[in-house]
């Protein structure tokens, strides 16, 4: 049995090799052509990410019409179609032919600034497309990131290859990656951190997000009252030539003491970027999963 599970596993990953390959043959606007084609079919098929963006959306967004909502979550999962088929040309692309799709960096200068002064967090929603920050990021600054290959299985090497390889230094979730983490604080690097995700480790608290209780990292509470670190916000925003990199302060209260001021804080400063572009965001994520007394997945 374990040699035929070792065989089948190496079939799944060459073929997905294979075809990760072939769409990085396609230049990024046929590749967001392709990704508006399966947006709308996944849309239609009614699936698990098309109700779970429905039930997001109308718990986030509850003045909006039914019209608005469909419409809404129709664009959402095609820039999420489009975000999954832009890995092909962020994984194989060379360095030179991915900084071409870099239409403006907004805040570099900011960022070299604060990082004069001590280590930077970098917090990055999953908004636009964050893989293009292995780029942005990694190959300009020293950046450390929590890397969890559980949910990957098999393709988790495959992926901490692609994501590291402009110098982006990716460590587990676990006792040693975050001492790893701690470490890369103390000698003033750049730790990028994503802030939307709910904690299955670590320290959380419950606060709201858009109006509604979630589960919330309390890492970047954690990082930010260490001695000389500042807090950013940084974002990656697909426009029609490729993206466009943005880096802005994070308001103060995101440093607060208390952990659940900070946490608030936190989605408060995520929710401002959602709503530049709210199609942008991952919302077929459940993000308001793991709350006491409180399902709002269940199956209607």
């Amino acid at each position: 049995m374990p040699t035929e599970v070792g065989f089948f596993s190496r079939i799944r990953l060459l073929s997905f090799e294979v075809i990760l390959r072939l769409l990085a043959l396609f230049p990024i606007g046929i590749l967001r052509a392709f990704g508006w084609l399966y947006g709308n079919f996944v849309y239609f098929l009614n699936g698990r990410s098309t109700r779970t963006t429905r039930v997001n959306l109308e718990l986030c967004y509850p003045q909006k019409s039914l019209c608005e909502l469909k419409s809404l979550a129709r664009k959402s999962l095609i820039e999420t179609s489009r975000a999954a088929l832009e890995i092909a040309p962020l994984w194989y692309w060379r360095q030179s032919a991915l900084e071409n799709l870099l239409v403006e960096y907004k805040g570099e200068d900011l960022l070299r600034e604060k990082l004069t002064q001590g280590a930077v967090v970098a917090v990055c929603p999953h908004w636009g497309n964050w893989e293009y920050t292995t780029l942005a990021l990694g190959a300009r600054f020293p950046t450390t990131a929590l890397f969890d290959s559980r949910r990957l299985g098999i393709f988790a090497n495959r992926v901490l290859k692609a994501r590291a390889r402009f110098g982006f230094n990716l460590v587990p979730v676990s006792g040693t990656g975050l001492r790893t983490l701690i470490q890369a604080i103390r000698e003033g690097q750049v730790v990028l951190v994503l802030p939307d995700q709910v904690p299955t480790r670590g320290s959380h608290v419950l606060v709201e997000f858009m109006g509604v209780k979630a589960q919330t990292t309390s890492l970047v509470h954690a990082l930010a009252r260490r001695e000389n670190v500042s807090v950013v916000m940084f974002t990656i925003q697909r426009v029609p030539k490729g993206f466009v990199v943005q880096i802005e302060s994070a308001g103060s209260e995101v440093m607060h003491a208390n952990a659940e001021v900070a946490a608030q804080a936190l989605n408060d400063e995520v929710e401002r970027v959602i709503r530049r572009e709210p199609t942008q965001y991952q919302w077929e994520y459940k993000r308001f999963r793991r709350v006491p007394d409180q399902d709002v997945y269940q199956k209607r």
